[in-house]
């Protein structure tokens, strides 16, 4: 295990990078690209695993989320409310893990909010990856408008680090109705839920900036105007579990790969798993998602 500390060409943040090398010969690298309210060393199990199998695994805490922080207090705020600056992070460790490893090929495996930086990312630097994974992807919402609005009007009443209470309800409780453990609409893995509400660095609730950052990556990520020249061939993986909440419906998961599509990517496989929920690498019976995604990566 590498850690590694970076800052940000756009703001001079400290962001908190870990690499897991193989032990033999790299056959490529894979860069992660986490979820909302959550932290890099809950993906380690799985680097590990591709790390057997050849792999450089490397990921870093996106800011206001783990070790990068200006201070403890400013989980949940990103420092700017400009999205450019959190995809431009994204492509910064991705620059430092070519300059760092040479000519190796870089895939990208994202989830959740992870999934619409990762969108965004495909905007501008694209052309740059190989293979890309968007695992539990947040789909088109037509209230982000409104939401966006909302969360500048309950702005005025909240110190800029402080957590909104009212954005959190909105935004994620309807999650949690059908559910007597919080949280547990994450995973049907009741063990991975109890640690993941006692960890301090998960579940806490974004500032009215990181809301408003969510929201602004979700629009973005629903806009095919500024979505130019892709690269069609780029091999996609879309999965879900058909109990993930943040895919909306089936119907809506469907959509998204159409959006997809007429964007421009051709090259696009998506599956639902049965009887999972949000964390697909969490799950019970994770073991064959592992050997999905293996299988996905090492694909000719």
């Amino acid at each position: 295990m590498i850690i590694e500390r970076i800052e940000s060409r756009r703001d001079q943040l400290p962001l908190e990078l870990a690499i897991i090398e193989p032990e033999g010969k790299p056959v490529g690298i894979v860069q992660f690209v986490h979820g909302m309210a959550e932290h890099k060393e809950r993906y380690y199990d799985f680097m590990n695993y591709l790390a057997t199998n050849g792999y450089i695994c490397a990921i870093h805490d996106h800011r206001g989320h783990g070790a990068s922080v200006r201070e403890s207090g400013h989980l949940g705020y990103f420092y700017t409310e400009d999205t450019s600056v959190i995809v431009d992070d994204v492509f910064q460790v991705t620059e430092y893990l070519q300059d760092k490893y040479g000519a190796l090929n870089i895939s990208i495996f994202s989830h959740s909010m992870g999934t619409l930086v990762a969108r965004n990312y495909l905007k501008k630097y694209g052309d740059g990856i190989s293979r890309i994974v968007l695992c539990g992807p947040p789909t088109k919402n037509g209230l982000v408008n409104v939401a966006l609005i909302l969360a500048k009007v309950t702005g005025l009443f909240h110190d800029k680090f402080a957590p909104n209470k009212f954005l959190g309800r909105l935004s994620l409780g309807p999650y949690n109705k059908e559910h007597t453990t919080q949280n547990s609409w994450l995973c049907s893995d009741s063990g991975v839920v109890d640690a993941y509400n006692a960890d301090p660095l998960c579940g806490f609730t974004f500032t009215t900036n990181g809301f408003t950052n969510l929201y602004k990556l979700l629009k973005s990520a629903f806009n095919s105007k500024d979505w130019k020249s892709p690269k069609k061939d780029l091999p996609v993986l879309l999965i879900a579990g058909d109990n993930d909440p943040v895919i909306q419906s089936k119907q809506k998961f469907i959509d998204l790969e159409k959006f997809l599509r007429t964007v421009g990517y051709e090259n696009i496989t998506s599956k639902l798993y049965g009887h999972k929920r949000h964390e697909l690498l969490n799950e019970i019976g994770r073991e064959d998602i592992y050997k999905d995604v293996l299988r996905f990566f090492s694909a000719d």
